[in-house]
């Protein structure tokens, strides 16, 4: 990315190495999960360690997917309304700063706007390092082919994510002839889109592409990416509510501000009794709603047992995955087999 920061700085000398520096960053400071995953979804798929251009093929395109997840998460904040990521300012608010500090006019929405772009750029230059992969042409194009599927399943996942969020008391549903608020199966389905699939179904199935594996391999690798991925977004969900704030590295609470439709949201909803509703309907979506709100919340999930329906659900995803994993296991090497049993211990017990 500092590479191609150059040429950006050929078009604007101000912005252009500037947006290639604050994505490295801002890359720089996340888990570096999905990046670790490639190279992981390559040995379990051919049972061996990568070499030569495949090494340098599955570190560029592990890359690639930190500066897609750069670029999603860059959005997404300004979407959310957040401005705290990874324990500093999200990337809109950094631009925000610097021209209020400028004092440019509107700060606020030139640094959304500029977030915005900062986030496209992130996109393309994944892209630009998955064309350039050190692997025969119709591996990179089906690299290719297999990110560009999964991102706009991704694209399609957030819009409903974005809908849901804005349902109040009284919406309708403008698309079609259905119930604004989903259902159970709906927000599964949403969890598989938007987080499952891509945080891990697609760096696995990168990672094997470029080992040349069969389309059945790679279909057990994405399924068994998939039951991970909805654990991973059901454990953000309980984290973004029980999580320790210093820790987690961003505000507690803020998807009980923010209303979006977890599975959380939706058992307390469906198993309070009705008296507490209109308490309930206070605090979701009450963007000013403090820490003792978010307490209340807290303990009416585990006085009413959801917390623990929820972590048993989890447990359940993982052995799932454990499952659909288990041939390409048992034909891995020793250190891909345990890397996968750790990932999936981690995704049960991570705190952050």
């Amino acid at each position: 990315m500092a590479a191609y920061g150059q040429g950006y700085a050929f078009v604007s000398a101000d912005l252009g190495a500037d947006v290639a520096a604050r994505i490295v960053e801002f890359s720089s400071r996340g888990k570096m999960i999905r990046g670790c995953l490639v190279r992981l979804g390559y040995e379990l798929a051919s049972g061996r360690a990568p070499s030569g251009d495949d090494e340098r093929a599955t570190v560029e395109a592990g890359a690639a997917m930190e500066l897609f997840q750069s670029g999603l998460l860059a959005h997404d904040d300004i979407m959310d309304r957040d401005r705290v990521r990874r324990g500093a300012p999200t990337l809109h608010v950094g631009y925000e700063n610097d021209l209020a500090s400028g004092r440019y006019a509107d700060p606020a929405h030139g640094g959304e706007s500029l977030g915005v772009c900062a986030g496209d750029i992130a996109f393309f230059a994944a892209f630009r390092a998955l064309s350039e992969l050190p692997v025969p042409d119709s591996a990179a194009r089906r690299v290719m082919a297999i990110a560009a599927v999964e991102l706009s399943l991704v694209g399609v996942a957030q819009m409903q994510d974005v809908a849901n969020g804005a349902i109040r008391a009284g919406s309708a549903n403008p698309f079609r002839e259905a119930p604004c608020e989903p259902d159970e199966e709906s927000i599964l389905r949403l969890y598989r889109y938007k987080t499952g699939r891509y945080t891990f179904s697609l760096p696995l199935a990168l990672g094997a592409a470029i080992a040349g594996c069969s389309d059945a391999t790679r279909t057990a690798l994405e399924e068994a990416g998939e039951s991970l991925g909805v654990l991973f977004q059901l454990k953000d969900d309980e984290l973004g509510i029980f999580a320790d704030e210093a820790e987690l590295g961003k505000p507690v609470g803020a998807d009980i501000r923010e209303n979006k439709r977890t599975l959380h949201r939706l058992r307390l909803y469906g198993s309070s009794a009705p008296e507490a509703r209109p308490g309930l309907d206070a605090i979701f979506g009450n963007r000013e709603a403090g820490a003792e709100e978010v307490l209340s919340v807290r303990r009416e999930l585990e006085r009413l047992g959801i917390r623990a329906e929820l972590g048993a659900m989890m447990r359940r995803y993982a052995a799932d995955a454990s499952s659909k994993a288990g041939s390409l296991l048992s034909s891995a090497t020793p250190e891909a087999s345990a890397a996968f049993r750790d990932l999936v211990a981690y995704s049960l017990e991570r705190r952050a």
